[in-house]
């Protein structure tokens, strides 16, 4: 996890996207873990933070972010693709839809699908 560059279009850290299609950079903080997602133009789209297994987003990018959070479900499309982002042991990110208007959902691990 990088110390610095949260909010940049191009952060001097690791990419830990699995998605070709999004870039994944974690950040920590004061024992806050940050992941901002870009998309492949480097403007910021959306960030999360974690601590254990609190999560919630921060003002950033040009348009608000639709997400839901484990404490927080939003209803998700019926037909729209699912494509994992991110994942680690405690959690993945993953995008319902394509184009202008995805929804990104966080998923606890254990959480059903």
């Amino acid at each position: 996890m990088a110390k610095s560059g949260l909010g940049e279009s191009l952060p001097l850290a690791a990419d830990l996207s699995l998605n070709p299609n999004w870039r994944v950079y974690g950040f920590e903080r004061e024992g806050i873990n940050y992941y901002q997602v870009n998309d492949l133009s480097g403007q910021v789209v959306l960030i999360v933070a974690n601590v254990e297994a609190t999560f919630w987003t921060l003002p950033a990018g040009k348009r608000p972010a639709k997400v839901s959070l484990p404490a927080h479900r939003l209803t998700l499309p019926t037909k729209a693709l699912r494509h994992v982002v991110f994942r680690n042991a405690e959690f993945s990110l993953v995008v319902h839809g394509d184009g202008v208007d995805p929804i990104w959902v966080i998923e606890s691990a254990g959480t059903p699908r």
